[in-house]
């Protein structure tokens, strides 16, 4: 079954630094298995974060995401923004920003129902199934 793998995911599980690090990696080990969908736009929220990486680490981990055998990167474009643009409106009052409701498109655009995300916001949509394998506060 496909999942959508949330930005804050990523990077918990490729820094060890992060204490979620322990809690998501036997989650992320069976989504890789698995298979994952994951937009252009969190790639990127994910490549931000590690930015300040020289080269050839950077890249190194970015080209290790991006071919990972399980993943589909999709790309944005218009139909997959119209359907954010009713994500937004539906959800801006409890949380669901510009780059969720994004996610939130490319899942349904997909037929992808779970999300492994530590964003509670996502928590308020009925349509997705939360997969949070982090304690509450760390």
């Amino acid at each position: 079954m496909t999942v959508y793998v949330d930005s804050n995911y990523w990077i918990y599980w490729m820094d060890r630094r992060h204490p979620e690090h322990e809690f998501v990696t036997p989650t992320m080990r069976a989504a890789v298995k698995e298979s994952i969908i994951l937009n252009v736009t969190s790639f990127i929220e994910v490549a931000h974060y590690f930015r300040t990486l020289g080269e050839p680490e950077f890249s190194s981990r970015m080209d290790e995401l991006r071919n990972l055998r399980t993943l589909t990167l999709v790309e944005l474009d218009l139909t997959t923004a119209d359907q954010a643009l009713r994500f937004l409106a539906q959800y801006a009052k409890v949380g669901i920003g510009g780059r969720d409701a994004v996610i939130l498109a490319t899942m349904k655009l997909h037929g992808v129902k779970r999300i492994l995300t530590h964003d509670r916001d996502f928590r308020k949509v009925k349509e997705i199934r939360v997969v949070d394998s982090i304690p509450g506060r760390l």
